[in-house]
């Protein structure tokens, strides 16, 4: 039994503090929050299929919904933009994940610390070239691992500025084999195991 399973999942006073603590408009905010959202569901579905227990699946849930938490830092004319960041843009886009872990370290409670774990390692990768801190394999922590493709999954399946959302069979076919800008060693292979034994739920 883990710490989550004693009872039901509350979202704690931070929840409410990290959204008020933002510089987008309402527009922007909404759309970060319904991708966060969806990010959530799907790492929660994931999380149960691995084994974990029902309460530590939720927590994971949960704090997934905040993995990008840090974007609300990011200025909205680079988070927002209709087209391809420049290298410096995207060089401040990446600051996200650090940013998202120092706004939830400081709170108190096991959700919003490992919360701020999925924040800082939701961008690594297994080969190493992940950001921001290029580790590799059983480094990156087993709820980031689980995030991490829970996040490129919404991603591809949302519609964007530059382009249409893909489908789920495109969308899972990138994930699972790669394509030109997604190397197929990027992901965790137990968590792509159980995305393409489950991937009818995660829909």
């Amino acid at each position: 039994m883990t710490a989550f399973d004693n009872g039901p999942r509350n979202e704690a006073s931070w929840v409410t503090q990290l959204e008020a603590d933002t510089v987008l408009n309402d527009d922007a905010r909404f759309r970060l929050k319904t991708h966060q959202n969806a990010v959530g569901d799907v790492a929660e579905v994931i999380a149960r299929h691995m084994g974990v227990s029902k309460g530590m699946s939720e927590a994971i849930g949960t704090a997934a919904a905040y993995h990008d938490v840090g974007k609300l830092k990011v200025p909205e004319e680079i988070l927002c933009k209709p087209g391809r960041l420049t290298q410096d843009e995207f060089a401040v886009m990446r600051g996200h994940p650090a940013l998202g872990h120092d706004m939830l370290i400081q709170h108190v409670g096991r959700l919003a610390q490992l919360a701020a774990s999925i924040a800082l390692n939701h961008h690594e990768s297994m080969d190493g070239t992940g950001y921001p801190n290029g580790l590799t394999g059983d480094s990156i922590p087993i709820e980031a691992r689980i995030v991490g493709i829970a996040d490129v999954y919404d991603a591809l399946r949302e519609d964007r500025p530059y382009r249409d959302g893909m489908t789920h069979e495109k969308a899972m076919a990138i994930i699972l084999e790669g394509d030109e800008r997604t190397s197929r060693d990027k992901f965790c292979p137990l968590v792509k195991r159980v995305v393409e034994q489950h991937d009818a739920e995660i829909a």
